[in-house]
């Protein structure tokens, strides 16, 4: 028997504080300029979010995070990293650990900038890493005993075969678990084998990403021990694998902090998605690595309410819990709901492409600074209108607003050449990037040395134009016969229309067009930036390694001009009508089935329908079958979908009650035991009643008689303060109150006439400018008319002016 080293608890847990330069005004961090958030409880969405997730449904314009996936019970969070050894095992154990790191620091720096303060001072991790030292033949030399953790990180062999790394089939020892009071939780055989965890009841890996979850509960006080596996090949990190190991660690971590997807995994895609975000599995932005973000730090406040003292009455009890605002969700888990408005980054400017960058070298103990000092990135304006007085009333309009500090871009179009030979080959070497901007697309040309030559087959390299962040890549699919580049939006996995993007092997040029209207329904407006990427491609949207950016620096900024009007909703019918067709046939065999596993990929099994609606109704989408098996449907692109119970054997109906763009069906061969064959038909109702007016039928609309935007269901929030008035105690004034009322640190303007206040009015800034009136009574004569802007108690902006 080999000797045994046990891992105890160390004196003293490494509490990382945070810096005083997060401690600043929140003038000097811009984020909380724009944060409205969190919107908690259930039902209580922020204004202008819909429940439902479908990623084409044209009112969902909110992001949507899983939560609650696993009942981590403690603030005091004590993770163990567990690394084999490997020539650079020195570097593999910092990348685990600055992930580790990365989510403290970056809780704690967006928890300060969303007035979570219970939330930055109780949280407390305590890294610890353990280097497992292994044989010849691969075996562990000593079995390890971990006390009471409650997340473990385990690195399969991030070597990439270069090292000793561990044989999984020869694996001897165990990882053994015990509670804090020494009793035995869980002896996991094999723990750096990830076809050992694979194997193991209740483990959940996503995708097909090397990596995964599985939860132990220990019961007692010690409570669940979470282990994220991670089985990343990356010797050269952040270029050599679809998933790298330090992103790999951070999203597997974010798992075990109780965080789910957020719209494009397995049990996606719901849109739109933050495809920047650590819990996403886009690898956007490109050449970046990822950092947390105000959803993920939302998601984890709902677990952390449970045992922290969240409103100062210096207890911890139920009146602390927060839920989340869509408690129903899937029906398995809970959702989050955030408005795009409310998204950003742990980073200096609360962009994703500022986030702190781990330090991938092999100097040994060379870490990254995952504390940023917040950096202003807007300036307050407070201006007054018409100052009007009549007789003894006076009376003041005004505009308070956060303005974008710096200068602002202009030019609609912009690009340069880049320089020759800074790429492994002509086909990926990039020489010249074009771009232009306007009403209704962005279009790019970028030039390289010579374009991928064959046009059948499958492409070994990718073409890509990044949009703030978002990657659209251009390239010859597994099987493409037509001689035509499809064009895949990374972050959704969605495939853009046809014609997206051209190749011209004549001239050596990649040209894209890409329509603003969809980016727009994906939260990214103008202005623009804008830069091209070159890649070796694999499969469908796998990226083998990067090879050339241009420009170099990512600087190309471009203003645009006003989104042109929108063209793709249907006209509203004069008369109720209803019309049936018959939309599809098809048929499947057994090796089709699906399983019910969504996966993104750009050639599938299911069938894809489209749905023309040539007026806004009501559809009902009718499934019927034969043969031996089961058909599954799901109809996107509506106001919501709902299964129709039915007593018909082989068949499917799903209601959308409100559909005013052009819909897809989807029939999913779930179970095919023999030849099935399915027909698909359409009954069309069109809709025209609408009490309120506001262009959401009332089939559809949740406040049918008060006018509301489509986004938020037809339902208004009158005083633009994010609460909606179903949900607002204080409909006519703006507040951040869970009730949507003032609190005290909200922000006013106030009127002082010759020193004296005289009226005061209440503004929220945060979703844009926000226009005040002050009124008062004035005497005969000259006068100082004083207006003060305050967040709280503090002076933002101040404007004089002499009245007569």
């Amino acid at each position: 028997m080999t000797p045994s080293v046990v891992l105890r608890r160390l004196l003293g847990p490494l509490v990382v504080t945070v810096l005083a330069a997060l401690l600043v005004p929140s003038a000097l961090g811009s984020p909380s300029d724009t944060y409205a958030g969190p919107h908690t409880g259930d039902g209580r969405l922020p204004a202008e979010c819909i429940v439902d997730r479908d990623p084409i449904n044209p009112d969902n314009r909110c992001y949507h995070l899983k939560v609650g996936l696993n009942a981590l019970d403690s603030p005091k969070v004590d993770v163990v990293v567990l690394i084999p050894v490997s020539p650079a095992s020195e570097r593999d154990m910092r990348i685990a650990v600055q992930s580790v790191q990365m989510w403290e620091d970056g809780i704690k720096h967006l928890a300060t900038q969303m007035d979570l303060p219970w939330l930055a001072d109780g949280l407390e991790m305590d890294v610890r890493s353990l280097l497992v030292g292994v044989d010849g033949d691969g075996l562990p030399t000593n079995p390890i005993e971990l006390v009471d953790p409650e997340i473990v990180v385990v690195v399969s062999n991030p070597a990439g075969g270069i090292g000793i790394g561990i044989d999984p089939t020869a694996f001897a020892g165990e990882l053994g678990i015990v509670d804090d009071q020494g009793l035995p939780c869980a002896d996991l055989p094999n723990p750096f084998s990830l076809p050992e965890w694979q194997a193991r009841d209740g483990f959940q890996q996503h995708n097909a990403e090397p990596g995964g979850v599985y939860v132990e509960d220990c019961g007692g006080a010690g409570g669940n021990v979470c282990f994220a596996v991670n089985g990343a090949v990356d010797p050269v990190p952040g270029l050599s694998d679809f998933f790298g190991l330090y992103d790999l660690v951070s999203h597997e971590f974010g798992h075990c902090l109780t965080i789910g997807h957020v719209g494009d995994g397995a049990d996606g895609p719901w849109g739109p998605t933050a495809t920047n975000d650590i819990m996403a599995y886009s690898t956007d932005p490109p050449l970046l690595a990822k950092c947390v973000s105000s959803l993920d730090v939302e998601g984890f406040a709902l677990r952390m309410s449970r045992y922290l003292d969240v409103n100062g009455d210096g207890k911890v009890d139920e009146r602390d819990h927060l839920t989340p605002n869509d408690v129903e969700g899937d029906g398995m888990n809970s959702f989050q709901v955030q408005h795009p408005a409310d998204h950003f980054y742990a980073s200096s400017t609360g962009e994703a492409d500022d986030c702190p960058q781990p330090d991938f070298s092999l100097v040994p103990g060379a870490v990254g600074d995952f504390s940023p000092t917040p950096v202003a990135t807007t300036r307050p304006k407070l201006s007054l209108g018409n100052v009007t007085r009549k007789g003894s009333k006076l009376k003041v309009r005004g505009v308070a607003r956060h303005l974008p500090k710096g200068k602002q871009p202009t030019a609609y179009a912009g690009g340069g050449a880049d320089a020759d030979g800074d790429s492994v080959s002509p086909i990926t070497d990039i020489q010249d990037v074009r771009v232009a901007v306007s009403r209704t697309t962005v279009d790019a040309t970028v030039k390289v040395g010579k374009v991928w030559p064959l046009l059948q087959g499958t492409s070994l390299v990718a073409y890509s134009l990044t949009v703030d962040g978002r990657r659209f890549d251009s390239f010859i699919p597994t099987g493409g016969t037509d001689g035509q580049p499809v064009t895949l939006d990374n972050g959704t996995g969605y495939l853009m229309p046809p014609g997206t993007t051209t190749w011209d092997t004549d001239n050596d040029t990649v040209t894209f067009r890409i329509r603003r209207d969809y980016l727009s329904d994906q939260g990214l407006t103008a202005p623009y930036n804008v830069y091209a990427v070159t890649g070796y491609h694999a499969r469908t949207n796998d990226w083998l390694a990067n090879d050339d950016v241009a420009p170099d620096q990512r600087d190309l900024d471009l203003a645009g001009p006003r989104l042109g009007p929108e063209t793709r909703d249907a006209p509203v019918a004069k008369r109720e009508r209803t019309t049936t067709y018959r939309a599809a046939e098809g048929s499947f065999a057994p090796t089709d089935s699906t399983l019910g596993v969504s996966l993104v990929s750009v050639v599938e099994s299911r069938d894809q329908v489209p749905i023309d609606v040539p007026q806004q109704s009501s559809a009902l989408v009718t499934l019927t079958w034969e043969g031996d098996g089961f058909l599954g449907l799901t109809v996107g692109g509506g106001s919501s979908q709902r299964v129709i119970e039915t007593d018909e054997p082989n068949t499917v109906q799903v209601l959308v009650p409100w559909s005013r763009r052009d819909l897809t069906a989807v029939v999913d061969p779930q179970e095919i035991l023999g030849p099935v064959d399915y027909t698909l038909t359409v009954q069309r109702t069109t809709v025209v009643k609408d009490r309120d007016g506001d262009r959401v039928p009332d089939v559809a609309d949740q406040c049918a008689t008060a006018k509301g935007p489509s986004t938020g269901a037809g339902c208004p929030d009158t005083d633009r303060d994010t609460v909606f008035d179903k949900h607002d105690s204080c409909r006519k004034v703006p507040g951040t109150g869970v009730d949507g009322c003032p609190e005290r640190g909200d922000e006013k303007v106030v009127a002082f006439l010759d020193g004296k206040k005289v009226d005061v009015d209440r503004v929220m800034t945060a979703r844009g400018e926000y226009t005040f009136v002050l009124k008062g009574r004035v005497k005969p004569g000259r006068h100082t008319l004083k207006v003060t802007w305050f967040e709280g108690d503090k002076v933002v902006r101040t404007v004089t002016r002499k009245i007569r």
